[in-house]
């Protein structure tokens, strides 16, 4: 059986997932990681009402490129339902009904790379919440917990 290829961007996230500053965060309540498939990361970050919102991150060529997100649905390995993101304080400016879903269903920030390919300015104009590559996953969790302070999350309807 051959040996598995040594993946820097792998190894990085990892390393990251394992860190203090993202184990703070996790004992806080503020994020949990759900599972890590690579590419893709799965995490729940808490809403203001207490509940959380699955987001699902292309973590490739991390942390060179910026992970892209999306809201997701822990239960149904999906893509959350538009009717179900959340609502309430900033997070519509965010999540965002008239843009994310052709971009897709990214939110909008300064550390999603859909955001930062759709909007190159947004790097020098928003540089402290913009993406680059000295920042970690932690970084993005904590701008999307910051814009979820004051939302909550619609639940599915029961079948």
């Amino acid at each position: 059986m051959p040996e598995p290829v040594f993946n820097p961007a792998r190894h990085r996230l990892e390393h990251d997932l394992s860190s203090a500053e993202f184990e703070s965060g996790v004992e806080a309540g503020l994020w949990r990681l759900v599972s890590l498939d690579w590419p893709h990361l799965i995490a729940a970050v808490t809403a203001g009402d207490g509940q959380e919102l699955g987001m699902r991150f292309d973590v490739e060529n991390y942390p060179g490129t910026a992970p892209a997100g999306q809201p997701w649905d822990l239960e149904n390995a999906e893509p959350l339902q538009i009717s179900r993101w959340p609502t309430g304080g900033s997070s519509a400016q965010i999540f965002r009904p008239d843009w994310s879903p052709s971009n897709g269903n990214a939110p909008y920030l300064a550390c999603d790379r859909i955001g930062l390919a759709t909007h190159p300015n947004w790097a020098n104009d928003n540089a402290n919440r913009a993406w680059n590559s000295g920042r970690t996953i932690v970084f993005y969790l904590r701008q999307l917990h910051h814009e979820l302070r004051a939302a909550h999350l619609t639940q599915q309807e029961p079948a």
